[in-house]
């Protein structure tokens, strides 16, 4: 499997060095016209890997089996539909595109070349994530969750914090429940005084499910953490430690009149049992490249698709419109 990457930045490094720890991968080519980002995979001195400065060059020389796109999201719109147009399989990190329009743009050309087309919602992968969806049973009828996404300050230009960061929760909530975000209310700030708003929060409505989304870059440490309330049961999921709790009530508890003292009354009043999953911890972006090449040999439709990767722009950007101008916004795709 010859795999090309293009983009070496600081996503586009490690997707470089994961690709060098598959063995079904035999020939890395990297496409970054930045000689210094060049540089700097080079000195890891990786054997599979192969460099070019230019993406049309890199085209007529190789003959990749796919390709990954790992640039600045407002070029993934052009570099994505002229991969897909040569009718090389294409991952694109996430967000798939920087609106909705550049989204379809994407689609369309998925659908008129006849090729793959996923994006890099790399949290889908997270062994966490999927033992919860192994377990979801557990919590009856999910009707809430809550997302709580914190960064430390970066030097680095980014996007919104919603298109940034949040557009992960609101698609993990669609991975899921199944459902998709229909209307948003949020609210933002820019607490750094830098060129994007860097602090958010989302309220999302799903058809029978509602999601609050906290996503900043303001925080002194890192926190990526979700909660999911069931009628039966309530879930907390450690995205880092990848960690996953279920807590479920045995018995109905007693009416609060009926505890006979107050330590009774705040030791067994709506306490529950509490189980800790077994999670083998394994790298995201390994698992995520694994499954794509995967599909990508055997010709079947990725975890993530272009269609997920639409929606979840779609929402973020309804946050940011919502946000704006002060009320709720439908969803749009």
């Amino acid at each position: 499997m010859q795999v090309m990457v293009v983009g070496a930045g600081a996503m586009g490094r490690h997707h470089v060095r994961v690709l060098n720890e598959l063995q079904e991968v035999k020939r890395v080519v990297v496409v970054e016209p930045s000689e210094k980002a060049r540089h700097a995979v080079e000195e890891r001195g990786f054997e599979k890997t192969f460099f070019y400065g230019d993406l049309d060059e890199a085209l007529s020389s190789e003959k990749p089996d796919c390709a990954l796109v790992v640039v600045p999201t407002r070029l993934h719109a052009e570099i994505g539909v002229k991969l897909l147009g040569a009718g090389i399989p294409c991952l694109i990190e996430k967000p798939l595109a920087s609106d909705v329009k550049e989204c379809r743009k994407l689609i369309s050309a998925t659908k008129k070349n006849n090729v793959l087309l996923s994006v890099g919602h790399l949290e889908r992968f997270n062994p966490a994530v999927q033992k919860l969806l192994d377990h979801l049973e557990m919590l009856g009828d999910v009707v809430y969750g809550s997302a709580h996404r914190y960064g430390i300050p970066s030097d680095r230009v980014l996007d919104h914090t919603f298109i940034d960061q949040a557009v992960h929760d609101a698609d993990l909530f669609s991975y899921l429940t199944g459902k998709r975000p229909t209307h948003v209310c949020a609210v933002h700030r820019n607490v750094s005084k830098g060129k994007t708003h860097d602090l958010g929060a989302a309220l999302f409505e799903y058809d029978g499910f509602v999601a609050s989304v906290e996503s900043n870059r303001v925080a002194p440490i890192k926190t990526r953490k979700m909660v999911l309330v069931g009628t039966q049961g309530i879930a907390e999921l450690d995205f880092t430690d990848q960690v996953v709790t279920i807590t479920r009530l045995d018995e109905i508890p007693k009416k609060y009149h009926e505890y006979k003292t107050f330590n009774e009354l705040v030791s067994r009043a709506g306490q529950g049992n509490e189980l800790k999953l077994f999670v083998q911890k394994e790298e995201p972006l390994k698992l995520e490249l694994q499954s794509f090449i995967s599909h990508c040999s055997n010709n079947t439709a990725p975890v993530v698709s272009g269609e997920d990767g639409l929606y979840a722009v779609a929402a973020a950007q309804a946050a940011i419109e919502s946000a704006e101008k002060g009320c709720r916004v439908e969803v749009k795709v």
